[in-house]
């Protein structure tokens, strides 16, 4: 089965192709529609792998290779940076979960570009000034900020895809990381917020993926990681997770 996005589940396998996984969830915060989260592709023995729910997710291996590549030996991660679940695998490792991220935009508030605060990599758009953290970090306010309220993007690490070993199974594909998008004041100068930004789980041979790990804007606004796919044989359920793992 397909690993589960965060704007909707997997699918279930069957043949003669493997599950694609979930869609993910999309937002505009850095000023372009961007796509986040999908869920990893199943796998399948006798077939064609599944492929990654728009959003960053991996597709799934199978002898007939997988529905991006068409390499038998190739699973394909989760994209980093966007919390898509890995790829299922039949047979070997499993495509890990891609890294989750977090962005932090707010109004400039002046007729020039400035950043009001530091921490990320500082884009301008449309009036507004934006930090993408792509590694755990702070958002730290600067001399000149103001009490005001921040828009925000959290994105968790996705789910490993599974490894469906040498039974006649495939594993199922990782769920991606949760999303979080919102807003929240941040006070007066000084104030500093804590963040983490998730990595994506590891794929183990013969296995159920690992989960991905939660991102977080400070401890209150927290993603949750994917869960990892279904392995091994017997079959075995995908983990739960900001979404949840496809089972084998």
């Amino acid at each position: 089965g397909g690993g589960g996005g965060a704007g909707g589940a997997g699918s279930d396998g069957g043949t003669p192709g493997a599950a694609p996984g979930g869609n993910g969830a999309s937002s505009s915060i850095t000023g372009s529609s961007v796509t986040y989260a999908g869920g990893g592709g199943g796998a399948l023995y006798n077939g064609r792998g599944g492929n990654g729910g728009p959003g960053g997710g991996g597709g799934g291996t199978g002898p007939g290779g997988t529905g991006t590549s068409w390499n038998p030996t190739t699973t394909v991660n989760g994209e980093p940076g966007k919390g898509g679940g890995g790829g299922g695998s039949y047979p070997g490792v499993a495509g890990q979960g891609g890294s989750g991220v977090v962005v932090v935009r707010y109004q400039i508030g002046s007729i020039t570009a400035d950043a009001k605060a530091t921490g990320g990599v500082v884009s301008f758009y449309n009036n507004k000034t934006i930090h993408t953290f792509t590694s755990s970090g702070a958002f730290a306010t600067a001399p000149n900020w103001s009490a005001a309220t921040v828009d925000y993007l959290v994105v968790g690490g996705g789910g490993a895809g599974g490894s469906g070993g040498t039974g006649q199974y495939g594993g199922g594909g990782g769920g991606a990381g949760a999303v979080r998008i919102g807003t929240t004041p941040i006070g007066a100068h000084p104030v500093s917020t804590t963040i983490q930004v998730g990595a994506g789980g590891a794929g183990i041979k013969d296995n159920r993926g690992n989960n991905g790990t939660s991102s977080y804007f400070g401890t209150p606004i927290t993603a949750p990681g994917g869960g990892g796919g279904g392995g091994k044989d017997p079959a075995e359920v995908g983990g739960p997770g900001g979404s949840g793992g496809g089972s084998k």
